[in-house]
């Protein structure tokens, strides 16, 4: 898999990620006996209201996370999805790579239980890095601040777990 964090983009380009993203929604939601019941286009690419890795983040809301089975994977891999295996918290998350030499993330499904304070945490952080000016700067800093291109994936990805706890100060 790629190691490093791709390159930041601050290039606007809604209109093409809005585009992807209901291309694969219609995929979540159509897949044989699909337990996706609710899909949202989150992170940067929703909004570049900061600097991004280009990835189309998706969170995929399920009733219950064992609904995730392996026959579910194994459909989401005939679609080019992936199980990212990392320690994550009640969650599953998925990728679609550019190519399976590179492995460069394209697209990646966070895949969390609804009616849970995780699935809550993921919309709220939504809604305050989309219009609440404060926490989109404290964003764009942090973001900014990073010694990006030879930084590793798991380091970047434990720095925003950090930068998404200190956001729920802008909350109240």
């Amino acid at each position: 898999m790629y190691r490093h964090v791709q390159p930041f983009t601050t290039e606007n380009q809604q209109a093409f990620y809005a585009t992807q993203y209901e291309k694969y929604q219609h995929i979540l939601f159509n897949l044989l006996d699909s337990p996706v019941k609710f899909t949202q286009h989150i992170g940067g690419t929703f909004h570049f209201n900061y600097p991004t890795e280009p990835i189309l983040d998706i969170l995929v809301g399920v009733e219950n996370l064992h609904d995730i089975t392996s026959l579910d994977e194994k459909r989401l891999n005939y679609a080019g999805f992936y199980r990212l295996h990392h320690a994550y918290e009640k969650k599953v998350v998925m990728a679609k790579f550019n190519n399976l030499n590179e492995l460069k993330q394209e697209v990646r499904l966070h895949i969390i239980q609804m009616h849970t304070p995780t699935f809550q945490q993921y919309q709220q952080s939504h809604e305050l890095l989309t219009h609440h000016p404060a926490a989109i700067q404290f964003f764009k800093a942090q973001k900014t601040s990073l010694e990006q291109p030879f930084m590793p994936i798991r380091d970047y990805e434990n720095l925003k777990k950090q930068w998404f706890k200190q956001l729920q100060q802008y909350a109240t």
